[in-house]
């Protein structure tokens, strides 16, 4: 039977049996929203861990793709191995780090400052970013047509590497600089998980998200950033919404209400900082809603796949702590939309990955 199958029928068990609290987080195809190594608002310096877990009962091996921040294309990314980062040689990363081959059941890799290690200094770009991680039974990446497709956990610790204040244990009333850091946990998303233009009918709309508990002002601050994580030939346009705490749309002078439209090409990675103030000139915001939408596309595929996904933070404006917000969908799971399909009215969604590994050439 097929894993996919098996994986669809546990899940519907799971919801027949009442309440599910634990995400699904397992896949051979995982998001990273957003990974740092770059300098901050408010003297903060951000630093991001990579934290991968086999949860097979073979071994395997993890190749990992970097998109850089910016409204430009990283389609070619896509196109050759060059800025990969890969556990074996042999198979053609430009990148390697050895603890990505052979990964051991239940045994987990973790990579420390994974940006800044591997891509910022060779693409001198700004160090923000995503990831794209794949997984595979070791050492069947080549021939592609014997590959065995896997399942990897992956997620990610971002966070101000700084320095506090505190008192000196051996001289009381004075003080002495320590280092610090305050982060947040970016969890994979696996690609069944990411927003579908195609995924939308009369009793389920998974081409949009909500993020929760937004809030700028004085003391707190909050960006919000967005992946286009549709097939390399596809540009995307987001909606970015704001709502109140209330449930109503913010409005304008106007009583039109504010919504944001943001063009992304292929791949692409972009974050808005402090979106309420800088874009919609709403100040002291407190319990909001950002509704994210896939609201148009364009492509020169023959057959698209139009998917992104987004996320939240608010960080506190003194300590540069921060907190995530992850996005939610406003239906339930519908099993054969997400995992399954039934072959005439909807399409499998195991059918619609957005993305595959470089061909060697």
């Amino acid at each position: 039977m097929d894993r996919r199958v098996v994986f669809a029928s546990a899940v519907l068990a799971l919801a027949l049996a009442g309440p599910v609290f634990a995400g699904f987080g397992a896949s051979d195809l995982v998001y990273i929203p957003v990974v740092s190594h770059n300098s901050g608002a408010s003297g903060s310096d951000w630093v991001t861990d990579l934290y991968v877990t086999n949860p097979e009962e073979v071994a395997i091996d993890v190749a990992i793709a970097y998109l850089p921040s910016g409204q430009f294309s990283n389609a070619s990314v896509f196109t050759s191995r060059d800025t990969w980062l890969g556990g074996r040689e042999d198979d053609g990363f430009g990148l390697i780090d050895e603890s990505l081959a052979d990964i051991p059941p239940n045994g987990e890799v973790v990579i420390r400052d994974i940006v800044g290690e591997y891509w910022t200094d060779i693409l001198g770009l700004n160090g923000n970013g995503s990831l794209v991680i794949f997984a595979y039974e070791a050492d069947t990446l080549e021939p592609s047509n014997e590959r065995v497709l896997r399942n990897v956990i992956a997620n990610a610790r971002i966070y101000n590497d700084t320095k506090i204040w505190i008192e000196d244990e051996d001289n009381p009333g004075e003080f002495i600089e320590k280092a610090a850091e305050y982060g947040q946990t970016m969890p994979g998303v696996p690609w069944y998980n990411l927003a579908d233009s195609g995924a939308v009918s009369d009793t389920y709309d998974f081409s949009y998200e909500r993020l929760t508990g937004a809030e700028e002002g004085s003391g707190l601050r909050f960006n919000v950033g967005m992946i286009n994580a549709s097939d390399p030939l596809t540009s995307i346009s987001v909606t970015l919404q704001p709502f109140q705490a209330n449930g109503e749309p913010f409005l304008d002078d106007e009583d039109n209400e504010i919504f944001s439209v943001i063009t992304m090409p292929p791949l692409s990675h972009i974050q808005y900082y402090r979106p309420f103030t800088s874009e919609w000139d709403i100040d002291e915001v407190e319990g909001a809603v950002v509704k994210v939408t896939i609201a148009a596309w364009s492509s020169t595929a023959a057959d698209p796949v139009v998917m992104m996904t987004s996320y939240g933070s608010v960080i506190h404006n003194r300590t540069n702590d921060p907190s995530t917000v992850l996005p939610s969908f406003d239906y339930p799971y519908d099993v054969d939309c997400m995992w399954g399909g039934d072959g005439e009215t909807k399409t499998a969604r195991s059918a619609r990955r957005p993305v595959e590994i470089p061909a060697v050439f």
